[in-house]
């Protein structure tokens, strides 16, 4: 009896470090990428409080990746050869792009831009709070109208998120995959939805520093044209494991 016991437990011991050794390996490998895992499961999206944002439920996503900060110039540079950022520096986020230049660095990248509800999930992080770091505006995560000097800032210098994941709001706006429609959210599916299958406008999330703090929150969304640029948007990529979609 003693041996079996004794055979129980040194089979749990393997099957406990083995699990923490591989969970250890997919978070190294995936923030030494610049790309943070975000697991599949659900969240709680959209809010009541908004047209474009009701109804709140429950949405189910996929695992998949992200990138840990939003795209660089410096980064830019290593896929095209020139940018319009207004304001200028390697470590700030690129501005002055539109969403089919955001398109086409993260199909470069062998990666594309996170859909809407990706987007969404990754921001929250596991919280349901008005804003992802709790239910009231906090300088210490985010660059705004109040406390940005009405720039861009090195993308990294605010608290991340639950993820690990830095300025998903506040900096610049972030272009996401989909098309905008106002009452998308009352059809869409509960579980890995699509975007609308046309459109005007292309959704755009996050909040920039030309947004007052209170409009920060984190179901937020906003949208135009995919050939505007203005000096407030940007954009991040996502990734599925060893797939790359494109538009």
């Amino acid at each position: 009896m003693k041996k079996i016991k004794l055979l129980l437990f040194l089979t749990v011991c393997f099957y406990f470090f083995n699990t923490i050794s591989f969970n250890t390996l997919i978070a190294e490998s995936s923030t030494s990428s610049g790309m943070v895992l975000i697991p599949g499961g659900e969240y709680t999206s959209g809010s009541d409080g908004f047209n474009d944002e009701r109804p709140k439920n429950k949405i189910f996503i996929s695992p998949f990746f992200i990138d840990i900060y939003e795209v660089t110039q410096k980064d830019f540079l290593k896929i095209f050869k020139k940018h319009s950022s207004e304001f200028r520096g390697g470590s700030l986020p690129v501005d002055h792009v539109n969403w089919y230049q955001a398109r086409d660095y993260c199909n470069e990248s062998g990666k594309r831009l996170p859909t809407e509800a990706e987007w969404e999930k990754a921001a929250r992080a596991m919280t349901g709070e008005l804003f992802y770091w709790g239910p009231e505006p906090d300088d210490s995560f985010a660059w705004h109208w109040d406390n940005s000097k009405y720039k861009t800032h090195p993308v990294g210098e605010k608290k991340p998120n639950k993820y690990g994941l830095y300025d998903m709001s506040g900096n610049v706006w972030e272009w996401t995959a989909d098309w905008y429609k106002e009452n998308y959210y009352q059809g869409r599916s509960s579980s890995n939805p699509k975007s609308p299958f046309n459109g005007k406008h292309r959704v755009l999330r996050g909040g920039s520093f030309m947004d007052k703090p209170e409009g920060l929150r984190v179901t937020r969304r906003n949208w135009d044209l995919p050939g505007a640029r203005f000096k407030n948007f940007g954009f991040r990529c996502a990734k599925n494991d060893n797939t790359t979609t494109k538009d």
